[in-house]
């Protein structure tokens, strides 16, 4: 993600770089003929889809259908200011940037075991207690 202009209003530039290394390309190859061997049984006959064969038409497919169906986290490491993979303090302000914060599940070390959303707003009302705080 990239910071297109100084205007807030501005979205960023999103490039997520799905497939974008040789094992991701072949992870998503390996999970569509699993995927083929499932539906091959005699009862999903009707439903079966055409088939495309080499592994560049495979990812060319995995690249057309595939979606971001986890919740990413742990993209802005929580620690000190020392840390050099640290991205916020304990308190979620983003080391080096006055004034900004993150508050968001990338802050999560890890996944939770279930749906990130209650998780993500209770680390919302945390950020909101300590922006108060600090106004």
């Amino acid at each position: 993600m990239r910071i297109r202009s100084r205007r807030a209003a501005d979205a960023p530039s999103i490039a997520p770089r799905y497939l974008s290394t040789d094992e991701d390309r072949l992870i998503a190859a390996n999970s569509l003929r699993l995927t083929r061997r499932i539906v091959e049984q005699p009862a999903l006959a009707p439903y079966r889809p055409k088939e495309v064969q080499t592994d560049a038409e495979l990812w060319k497919l995995a690249g057309d259908i595939g979606t971001t169906i986890f919740h990413p986290v742990g993209t802005a490491k929580m620690g000190p200011a020392n840390d050099p993979g640290a991205v916020v303090d304990s308190h979620l302000r983003v080391h080096g940037v006055r004034g900004l914060r993150v508050v968001d599940a990338s802050v999560m070390p890890t996944i939770t075991s279930g749906n990130t959303n209650s998780p993500t707003l209770m680390i919302a009302e945390r950020a909101a207690e300590w922006i108060l705080k600090s106004a």
